[in-house]
């Protein structure tokens, strides 16, 4: 059987990853990376200057690697790290018998002691690097401690840059430290900062993407809009019933209490909601519960504009003492009587099925990808689908890697299967090339996982000449304003990715004063 052809950018990227051994391959989320660093790593095994090595990915794609390593590497010997942690000791200490033994990144941390005697090795591929996005995790730590061991590294993300520049720094660090120096120079050349500490402009990005030009690999859609599908974008307001506003605009009222009294101890200077960016003491007790009573109050009318049945779901849950979940606040909202007599039936929920009835009747190959940060929303919207008779599989975290991959191939392959629902669980590195339309039914903090959502068909190997991406919110809710701050915060990744820049515009960030501003007009 003759080898997988890769398109012209992809051997583009194996050539500069061969020549400089340690690479971010940055290519748009579905553009093939994997097949670029497998071809990579089986150029280097043929010029003998690798044997074998590790992958870290996430539990989500583990298995979904084994499939990919027998379409690019077909030669190759791979196994999986899974199990118990008798059975994972035994797997590392044979991975010199094989060319890849894949891995999840939290091996890094409850393995550590077995990792390290495996050392060195040949090459590490880190998938989703941005799992080491993070400073003070001890996973990036560890991952970075490996780099003298390793002379050929190579970092997979379709969106190094998730919330703020200085996320690209800390990856750069495991890759190649030369690159981007020492933090202090990188952060005083390319930030700059409020007295709280807080970023409010960056600068400088042209140098920035000199910097990187040789060290990433990057692809924007634009680049390779020839393979990818059409992309057809489109919002989807739903006004809510006049009871879920009710209790919509009761709970903002309580959160605006609880934003006026953390600005006025000085918790707004250095709070950005998106990415709990505070600055305050962990000692300091009032700070804490200010910030508490804020995220309580957001996460909540999250839910109502989501379900309301979630708040009296998470007020059981903190009620039951075996639960260990749920929270406080919802727990009060029921004590003082308004969560009594709630609506069964919600207006942004039938609009959905609704909105996937209409598909499906369009054209009967049509297939439907749902998310949902939530976990029981999307019990709530596998029920009400099994009610139309609209047969669909689902994906959360709960769900071991093998039975993931298997309910991926089943959405892909099954032509009966019509839907898949996934919280933000399985928005990481899983190919839906089956899906036509991709409905967001509400949104993360985040908007590189809004991106991988979104990715999951808007792929190369899409069975679609055109996808259509639905955002549906609450209007006049929390989640009309998330929407235009994630839209924002795609154009900060795209500033400093792409280019795309206008030198006016300063850090977006939600910070209390801009959402007590929003709430205040809605």
């Amino acid at each position: 059987m003759a080898a997988l052809a890769l398109r012209p950018y992809q051997k583009e990227c194996v050539d500069q990853a061969v020549d400089r051994q340690n690479l971010l391959i940055a290519m748009v989320m579905g553009a093939g990376k994997t097949a670029a660093a497998l071809r990579t790593v089986r150029t280097l095994r043929q010029m003998g200057e690798v044997t074998s090595g590790a992958i870290f990915a996430l539990n989500s794609t583990k298995f979904q690697w084994l499939e990919e390593i027998a379409k690019w590497d077909r030669t190759a010997l791979a196994q999986v790290v899974d199990g118990d942690k008798r059975a994972r000791t035994i797997q590392i200490r044979r991975a010199e018998r094989y060319h890849y033994t894949i891995l999840h990144y939290e091996t890094l941390v409850n393995d550590w002691d077995t990792i390290r005697n495996w050392l060195p090795i040949d090459f590490i591929i880190g998938d989703e690097i941005t799992a080491i996005k993070g400073f003070k995790a001890k996973r990036t730590r560890r991952m970075k401690a490996m780099r003298q061991y390793t002379p050929y590294r190579f970092g997979l993300s379709g969106q190094p840059i998730e919330n703020r520049p200085e996320e690209l720094f800390s990856i750069m660090e495991f890759i190649d430290p030369e690159v981007l120096g020492a933090f202090p120079k990188f952060d005083r050349t390319f930030i700059e900062r409020d007295i709280w500490g807080k970023p409010t402009k960056y600068k400088n990005l042209p140098l920035l993407r000199k910097r990187m030009q040789d060290a990433m690999f990057r692809r924007s859609r634009e680049d390779i809009a020839e393979w990818l599908p059409e992309r057809v974008e489109m919002e989807i307001p739903v006004k809510l019933g006049q009871r879920a506003m009710a209790l919509h605009d009761l709970v903002r009222d309580d959160l605006l209490v609880a934003l006026d009294q953390a600005i006025e101890v000085g918790v707004g200077g250095g709070f950005d909601l998106l990415v709990h960016y505070g600055r305050a003491p962990k000692d300091h007790i009032e700070t804490m519960s200010l910030r508490g009573q804020v995220m309580a109050r957001l996460l909540a009318m999250r839910m109502l504009a989501s379900h309301p049945a979630l708040l009296t779901w998470s007020a059981d849950q903190f009620d039951d003492p075996a639960s260990g979940h749920g929270s406080q606040y919802a727990s009060e909202l029921r004590e003082r009587g308004v969560l009594n007599n709630l609506p069964q039936k919600h207006e942004k929920l039938s609009v959905l099925i609704e909105t996937i009835e209409e598909i499906l009747a369009e054209d009967p190959k049509h297939k439907v990808v749902v998310f949902s940060y939530f976990k029981p929303m999307l019990r709530l919207i596998g029920k009400e689908l099994s009610k139309a008779k609209v047969p669909f599989t689902t994906i959360t975290g709960d769900v071991p890697a093998a039975e993931r991959h298997e309910r991926i191939t089943q959405f892909n392959n099954d032509p009966r299967c019509k839907a898949f629902l996934s919280s933000d669980a399985g928005a990481f590195g899983i190919s839906l090339g089956a899906g036509s339309h991709l409905l967001c039914y509400d949104f993360p903090w985040s908007a590189g996982l809004l991106n991988q959502r979104v990715s999951r068909i808007d792929r190369t190997n899409s069975d679609w000449s055109t996808i259509t991406i639905g955002y549906m919110y609450g209007s006049g809710t929390i989640e009309e304003r998330m929407y235009g701050q994630l839209m924002e915060k795609m154009a900060v990744a795209d500033a400093w990715l792409d280019g795309k820049f206008d030198p006016r515009s300063g850090a977006l960030a939600l910070d209390l004063q801009s959402l007590r501003e929003f709430l205040l007009a809605t």
